[in-house]
C-alpha cells in the first residue's frame, strides 16, 4: 500500500517520522523512514545531494509479484514525462505573464535489491525503487496542520491533476492489459475469494449494512470497472494515484508521482476517481471523528479537491471530468476499507466506514463530487451548478451502463 494516510480507520501504528539526519555522503545512504503494512513495506533513504530513494518491498500478504510496465508502455510514460517537463519549464502563459504551473513528473520505478541500493540496514528483500526529491508524501503533509505543508500539498495536487490529464491522452495500444490491482482486490473480496479473517469479517458486516440492493450495486460497479472501456477507448492509467504516491520537493523542485507498479490501461475515470475518492474519504472521516483524520487539526479538504479538479480539467471546467468518476471514487473507498481489514487488521471504525460506503452507493457516488468552496469548482454560480448537475447525471449513466 502507499504511505498510510489519515484516512485509515485507526490511528497509524507505524513509527513516527524520523528527523532528517546530517548530510551523509552519497556512498552511505541513511534510512530516514520505514513503515508499511502486511502488504507492503516502504523504506525511505537520504542520498545526500542526489535526493531520496523510496524502496517498496512486498510484505507477507503481497501474494502476487510486483510488476513494472513492459518496454512499450515505459516508453510511452517517458514520452509523457518529457512532454510535461517541457511545458513545466516554460510555465503556463496567462495573458502576457508566465505562471509557474508545473506538472508533476512521473518518477518511474526500477527493480532493485538492497545491495544495488547501497543500503546496509535493509532486510535484503528486493523491491521497486524510486528516486524522488523528498522524504514525505502529501499523505503526511496535507493533514499536518502546518500552513506551508498544506500549500505544498495543494500545489502538488494541482500538479498531479495536470499530469493525469496529459497521461490520459495516451492510448493503451498493447493487446494484453494487466488488471487494475485495486479493482482486482475488491473483486476478490466481494466474491468471497479473499478469506483472511479481517476481510471476511468486514464482508459479512458490509453485506448486512448495505443490504442486497447496494451490495449488488457495488458488485456491478466493480465488475464494470474491470471490463474493457467502451467507445472512448482504453487509455494509459497510472493505476493507483494517491496522496501517498505524491512526493513534493521541499527545495522548490517538481513534485514527483511514483509510477510503475500499478500502471495499466482503462477508463480515465479510474485514475481521477481514485484520488478524488481518497480526499472524499478524508473529509468524511474528519467530519465524523474517525481515525487520525478525525483526531487531527482541521483541514480544508475542499480546497485540496478543488486544486486536483482544476488541475485536471484546466479551462474545460466540469465537462472534462470523465464519466464514471463518482463511481470510481466510491470503489476506491471500498478498496481502502478492504485493504485496511486485510493488511492492517480489524478496527471498530470500519462499521462507520460501511455507512459511508452505503451513503456513496445510494447517491451513485455523488458525495465525492460535492466540493463547494468560496471559489467553488462546482457550486459557485447557478450556471456552474447546472453544469455540475449535468456532469453528475453523466456519471450516474456511466455507473449503470459501463
Amino acid at each position: 500500500m502507499a504511505e498510510p494516510s489519515t484516512a485509515s480507520p485507526a490511528p497509524s501504528a507505524v513509527p513516527p517520522v524520523a528527523a532528517t539526519p546530517g548530510r551523509p555522503s552519497e556512498a552511505e545512504p541513511v534510512t530516514v523512514r520505514e513503515y508499511g503494512t502486511r502488504y507492503l513495506r516502504i523504506t525511505v533513504r537520504y542520498h545526500g545531494s542526489t535526493g531520496f530513494s523510496w524502496l517498496r518491498a512486498p510484505g507477507p500478504a503481497h501474494t502476487r509479484p510486483q510488476r513494472l510496465p513492459p518496454v512499450a508502455v515505459r516508453a510511452a510514460l517517458r514520452r509523457v514525462d518529457t512532454a510535461i517537463s517541457t511545458v513545466g519549464s516554460a510555465g503556463t502563459r496567462t495573458g502576457a505573464a508566465a505562471v509557474d504551473r508545473r506538472d508533476a513528473r512521473l518518477a518511474l520505478g526500477e527493480w532493485t535489491t538492497a545491495a544495488k541500493d547501497g543500503g546496509t540496514r535493509s532486510s535484503g528483500r528486493p523491491g521497486v525503487l524510486y528516486r524522488v526529491p523528498g522524504a514525505v508524501s502529501v499523505a503526511r503533509l496535507l493533514p499536518s496542520g502546518d500552513d506551508t505543508a498544506f500549500r505544498l500539498s495543494v500545489t502538488a495536487l494541482a500538479d498531479v491533476g495536470r499530469t493525469l490529464r496529459r497521461l490520459h491522452r495516451e492510448p493503451w495500444e498493447l493487446p494484453e492489459r494487466p488488471p487494475h490491482e485495486g479493482v482486482r482486490r475488491l473483486l476478490a473480496w466481494v466474491s468471497g475469494e479473499e478469506i483472511t479473517s479481517g476481510a471476511s469479517r468486514l464482508r459479512a458486516l458490509a453485506r448486512t449494512r448495505l443490504g442486497p440492493s447496494l451490495w449488488a450495486r457495488l458488485t456491478d460497479w466493480s465488475e464494470a470497472a474491470n471490463a474493457p472501456s467502451g467507445s472512448a477507448g482504453t487509455v494509459l492509467l497510472h493505476g493507483a494515484p494517491s496522496t501517498g504516491w505524491l512526493i513534493p520537493s521541499l527545495a522548490g523542485g517538481r513534485t514527483a508521482l511514483l509510477t510503475g507498479e500499478e500502471v495499466t490501461g482503462g477508463d480515465p475515470a479510474l485514475d481521477l476517481g481514485w484520488l478524488l475518492g481518497e480526499l472524499h474519504e478524508l473529509r468524511a472521516a474528519a467530519a465524523r471523528g474517525l481515525g487520525s483524520a478525525g483526531q487531527g487539526p482541521p483541514v480544508d479538504y475542499p480546497a485540496a479537491a478543488h486544486a486536483l479538479l482544476s488541475g485536471y480539467t484546466g479551462s474545460d471546467g466540469p465537462a472534462a471530468v470523465p464519466r464514471g468518476t463518482a463511481c470510481a471514487a466510491t470503489l476506491r473507498l471500498a478498496v481502502h476499507m478492504r485493504d485496511f481489514a486485510s493488511f492492517v487488521g480489524w478496527h471498530e471504525d470500519l462499521r462507520h466506514y460501511c455507512d459511508l460506503l452505503a451513503e456513496a452507493l445510494t447517491e451513485d457516488g455523488a458525495p465525492a463530487l460535492r466540493w463547494a468552496t468560496p471559489s467553488g469548482f462546482i457550486e459557485d454560480s447557478p450556471q456552474r451548478s447546472r453544469q455540475n448537475q449535468s456532469a453528475h447525471q453523466k456519471g450516474q449513466d456511466a455507473c449503470s451502463e459501463r
